[in-house]
Formats: structure tokens, C-alpha cells, sequence
């Protein structure tokens, strides 16, 4: 009896060492296992989110987005950003319009601005009157001896004296005529006319100066 009890009890703790090493070699399996399904797991799709999931045509769709066979996305064209025009360079100075076009001409004054200017000075009596006429015919007189005045010229007059600056070609009269040698207490004239002034002593003939001095009001008085 008591080496039955006594085998019985070898048995019963050989079974327990036999349990032991069976539940520790499950728990490696296991392990092993869990542990290459990790590893599995990491290693397919590529998607930043979700588990990638295979279609019919062999390649895989992640969560957010699709990708090539191999985990490769593919390439993405880039696209180029509108442009806006780049403005044409300016023209140097002094170059001409282009062709077929017609630089604009200076625009008569507005009524009530200055159309013309003109001052006498010299003469045996020291002289000096000017008179600016504007736009709409009015003019203004300023004397030295006799002080300023102011008037209106009739339509016709002014009409006359439009058509005297415009006939004279201002632009292209000469600065200065002057005698060589100066005549002694003789008597100059100087006519402002859009910018340019011309300078005559009445020695020389100047047509087109001489006709707008003529047409001029309360220039000699």
C-alpha cells in the first residue's frame, strides 16, 4: 500500500510538471504567434490611417486614399500656377508713337483762363503796360503810371485775334527779333502764347507776330 500511495503521488506530480511545461509552451506559441500577426499587420498597406483592404485588380485601398500594387502611390503631376502678364517696358524718352497714330494736340484754354499775354516796355517815356487776355474775351490792363483796368473785347475782336494766333504758327517764331546794334530808346514787345514768348523790337518784319500785337487790346494806349 504504500508504494502504491507513494507511486500514486510520483504520477500525480509528474502530471503537474507536464501541465506546467504545456501551458508554458502555450503561452510561447501564443506569443509567437500574436507576435507575427504585429508584425504582419505593420507591414501591409501604407495608408497614414485604417487598414489597407485588397480589391480585384491586386492592388489595396486604404482608409483614406488608394495605392499602387507594392504600397507605392502613385506619381502626382504637378500643376504649374497661373501667371499674371508681365507689363510691357516703357517707351525711352522721345520715341515716337507708334504708327498710325496721331499725337494729341494742346487743347484751347477753358473759358476764363489766360489765352494770351503781352508786355511794352522801353520808348523815350519809360513805358511799361501788359495786358493778359483770357479765354472768354475779358482782359486786364496793368500800367505803370496809369495803375490796372479791366475790359471785355467784342466777339468780333477776339475772333480776329483767335485767328491771328492760330494762323501765326507760334511755336515755330523766332525767340528774339532784335536789331544788330539795338536802336536807342526803341520799343520792345514780348507776346506769352501756351508756354512760348517771342521778343520783337518792330524793327524787323514778322508777320504772323505782327498781326497777333495788332489784334492784341489796350496794348498801345
Amino acid at each position: 500500500m504504500v508504494r502504491t500511495s507513494k507511486r500514486g503521488a510520483d504520477e500525480t506530480a509528474d502530471d503537474g510538471s507536464i501541465m506546467r511545461r504545456a501551458g508554458t509552451t502555450a503561452r510561447t506559441v501564443v506569443a509567437t504567434v500574436l507576435s507575427g500577426m504585429l508584425m504582419a499587420g505593420c507591414g501591409s498597406g501604407n495608408g497614414p490611417t485604417g487598414t489597407s483592404r485588397p480589391t480585384g485588380d491586386g492592388s489595396s485601398t486604404g482608409a483614406t486614399g488608394s495605392t499602387e500594387p507594392g504600397g507605392n502611390e502613385p506619381p502626382r503631376t504637378p500643376t504649374a500656377s497661373p501667371t499674371a502678364p508681365s507689363p510691357a517696358p516703357p517707351s525711352p524718352p522721345g520715341t515716337p508713337p507708334p504708327s498710325g497714330t496721331t499725337p494729341p494736340s494742346p487743347s484751347a484754354p477753358a473759358k476764363g483762363q489766360l489765352l494770351v499775354t503781352a508786355t511794352v516796355t522801353g520808348g523815350i517815356d519809360g513805358r511799361h503796360r501788359s495786358v493778359l487776355v483770357r479765354a472768354d474775351g475779358s482782359y486786364t490792363t496793368l500800367d505803370r503810371k496809369k495803375g490796372t483796368d479791366k475790359g471785355r473785347m467784342s466777339a468780333a475782336a477776339l475772333a480776329e485775334l483767335r485767328d491771328a494766333l492760330a494762323a501765326s504758327d507760334f511755336a515755330s517764331l523766332p525767340r528774339v527779333s532784335v536789331a544788330d546794334p539795338p536802336v536807342a530808346d526803341g520799343i520792345m514787345t514780348a507776346v506769352v502764347y501756351r508756354g512760348r514768348e517771342v521778343v520783337t523790337d518792330g524793327m524787323q518784319k514778322v508777320p504772323g507776330l505782327d498781326r497777333v500785337i495788332a489784334a492784341l487790346p489796350a496794348l498801345s494806349s
